[in-house]
């Protein structure tokens, strides 16, 4: 069996097969990596104050926000709106983590249904 395939999207890592931070199919999750990438800045972000675990969040998906794969490399990857490479508007991590965290606040617990699809 050959490893996961992985693809970075704004320094963001998901599976290369599926789009996702934690793929099933794959048996990957990261999560917690890409949460370490952002975890200063949300602890500085007055708005981000819940008590839920992040490494227990919803999973994002690149492919759903738009990703794929820039012309000019095939390691790269750019938003289907703006055509840029690694698009800090579509792909602003912090505020997408931001928005599902106070998601929980409304229903109490992190939604584990992948509503980006």
């Amino acid at each position: 069996m050959d490893a996961p395939r992985n693809i970075v999207v704004n320094d963001f890592m998901f599976c290369a097969d599926h789009g996702d931070e934690y793929c099933h199919a794959c048996c990957c999750d990261h999560r917690l990596t890409n949460n370490i990438r952002i975890e200063d800045v949300l602890q500085d972000d007055s708005r981000f104050d819940f008590e839920h675990d992040l490494e227990e969040r919803q999973s994002i998906n690149a492919y759903a926000l738009g990703a794929v794969a820039a012309i000019q490399t095939e390691d790269s990857f750019e938003c289907e709106k703006h055509s840029t490479v690694d698009c800090e508007r579509c792909f602003d991590w912090v505020e997408i983590v931001t928005k599902h965290a106070e998601d929980v606040e409304e229903l109490g617990r992190w939604n584990l249904g992948n509503t980006e699809r």
